[in-house]
């Protein structure tokens, strides 16, 4: 497992990425699973910035940046296969909320997301 990137929530990625430090732009979609605009930085090292931009109330973000603003959302790690993530789970007690779905933002690889006992948004990607 090793750690892959931190996930924000922002209210306009443009306005949002004008003010960040990062090393490269690497991509930016629109995924109509999670009703939300996407962008992924490079930050000089071997992790990654993401910025979530919900685009309606469907978004599974959008009542995180009504309630909380713009801020961070969750810590991804990647990891090698389910039985992994699944013991790791129950190691840590986290509870599994969300997944299997497809990263449209990843080349399609799989995700699913788990809550930590500080309410932390752990996001595992395959």
């Amino acid at each position: 497992m090793k750690f892959h990137h931190i996930g924000f929530v922002v209210k306009d990625i443009e306005k949002y990425e004008s003010k960040m430090i990062f090393d490269q732009k690497i991509a930016e979609i629109f995924d109509p699973i999670q009703q939300a605009k996407l962008a992924l930085y490079s930050n000089f090292s071997q992790s990654y910035i993401e910025l979530i931009q919900p685009m309606n109330e469907n978004s599974f973000t959008f009542n995180f940046l009504q309630k909380f603003g713009e801020k961070a959302h969750h810590l991804c790690y990647e990891i090698e296969s389910e039985l992994e993530m699944k013991e790791l789970i129950s190691k840590q007690k986290l509870v599994l909320f969300k997944g299997p779905l497809k990263a449209i933002l990843f080349n399609n690889r799989v995700v699913y997301f788990a809550m930590d006992r500080n309410k932390n948004i752990i996001e595992f990607l395959l």
